[in-house]
């Protein structure tokens, strides 16, 4: 049984349970404490963003493979809210800041919202981590896209089902 759901895709399912085994007795883990060969089976699919308080924005630090294929460019260095339309930043953007500030696992089934592919159905984790400090300050997370499934020409896709599930100490 998954973290989340019985049938939860594998490869954020193994994502999870590194996160939790080097997270140890800390609310969330430190980055450096992730490791790419625990994860090698997700990693194409793994990205991380730094949270900006300032600016209150998402910036892509690492992106596997797959992201940017996905997004048809190097996500690196780019904001989320770049990735999206508008109207997918007011669904996407109070999501990520939930697991930052929260601090909470977020877990979402259903439309993946991208610029690149407003049909799309897929699924995303994000899990919180911390940088320099102890509170939470980047996402670790991973998205895959069911591309055999869409909304069948709809205009808008479906609604997606969001599981948050928020760390307390």
């Amino acid at each position: 049984m998954g973290i989340l759901s019985n049938d939860i895709d594998p490869r954020l399912q193994s994502l999870y349970d590194h996160w939790f085994r080097v997270r140890k007795e800390a609310l969330i883990p430190n980055r450096r404490d992730i490791d790419p060969v625990a994860i090698w089976t997700v990693l194409p699919f793994v990205w991380m963003c730094d949270y900006i308080a300032e600016s209150g924005r998402f910036r892509y630090r690492l992106a596997g493979e797959e992201m940017n294929i996905f997004h048809h460019r190097n996500l690196v260095g780019t904001y989320l809210d770049e990735t999206l339309t508008d109207t997918q930043s007011e669904k996407v953007i109070p999501k990520y800041r939930r697991a930052i500030e929260g601090p909470s696992i977020v877990y979402v089934r259903g439309a993946i919202h991208a610029a690149t592919h407003p049909h799309l159905r897929g699924e995303r984790l994000l899990l919180p981590l911390a940088d320099a400090g102890e509170s939470a300050s980047i996402i670790l997370g991973a998205t895959v896209s069911h591309f055999g499934v869409s909304n069948q020409g709809r205009e808008m896709p479906q609604p997606c089902e969001t599981i948050e599930i928020p760390l307390s100490s």
